[in-house]
């Protein structure tokens, strides 16, 4: 192809994001970019039919893999909900590395066959406690204060107490911010497990269990004496199909803010670092 016509391809199907990164479509490649990494990933297009794949006899491990990645990305999904509205303080791609986890969890179901392997999170739930939503500025370092909490299975409850500390020695900053303020979430996931036609994965007791709880104490100057804070997060109206193989998520963030056009404390994108505490 000569330049000319490569120059004119690039132009209708890519994005020039600087002088020497692209992204985009140029012939048979994709150009794509990841949150979390500055390095342009590159994939080629085409491949069997969704067709071919889904009635071709060659093609049947394809679909044990697909029907089980389906499983752990339906289970990354509601290990994401279950701290719901902090997605937004980490610095990478939580659903790949949340996916990559249920699959290690997949593979220890011995019973199930492949491709119909189970996802029980809750034989497994302590790989989830400490699981940091930030891989730079991680929120065990950044706040430097040990909240003490206590978590209830029976009620679905958290108590939390915050102990009083002052900015210049609880907080390490990781730029320029005037405010700030705790954020936490108790939430519920259900061990999956495929269903009886075979289709996709739902929730080992046939019931669906997806809610959450959220507490978050006031906004802080981020040069203030912080006074003792308690915060207390109660999953409401969670039906009585509570059983063993439902797990609860305490999750913690921490939020910088900046003030909006009408003087109001609103959270900043992409800054502030979070975390999951406990599983239960």
């Amino acid at each position: 192809m000569s330049t000319p016509a490569l120059i004119s391809k690039i132009k209708k199907m890519a994005r020039v994001k600087q002088f020497d990164v692209i992204t985009g479509s140029i012939a048979n490649l994709s150009f794509y970019t990841r949150k979390g990494s500055d390095k342009v990933f590159v994939r080629t297009k085409g491949g069997p039919s969704k067709n071919k794949i889904k009635r071709n006899p060659e093609f049947a491990n394809v679909r044990r893999n697909n029907r089980e990645f389906g499983g752990c990305s339906t289970m990354s999904h509601n290990i994401r909900y279950s701290f719901y509205g902090l997605h937004h303080v980490a610095d990478y791609n939580l659903s790949s590395t949340l996916c990559s986890l249920c699959k290690t969890i997949q593979k220890l179901d011995t019973d199930g066959v492949w491709g119909e392997r189970s996802i029980r999170l809750s034989k497994y739930r302590s790989l989830l406690s400490g699981f940091e939503f930030n891989r730079i500025n991680r929120f065990s370092s950044i706040f430097r204060i040990m909240p003490v909490w206590n978590i209830d299975r029976y009620t679905q409850q958290c108590i939390m107490n915050i102990p009083a500390f002052d900015c210049s020695y609880g907080l390490q900053l990781p730029g320029q911010y005037s405010s700030f303020r705790l954020v936490v979430v108790l939430g519920v996931v259900s061990d999956l497990q495929i269903n009886a036609s075979k289709s996709r994965y739902e929730p080992t007791h046939g019931d669906k269990i997806r809610n959450f709880s959220r507490a978050e104490t006031p906004w802080f100057s981020t040069k203030a004496s912080i006074q003792e804070q308690q915060l207390i997060v109660k999953i409401k109206d969670l039906p009585e199909l509570f059983k063993d193989d439902d797990t609860l998520v305490l999750s913690i963030a921490i939020e910088f803010g900046t003030l909006d056009a009408l003087g109001n404390q609103i959270p900043l994108k992409n800054a502030g670092a979070g975390m999951i505490l406990e599983t239960k």
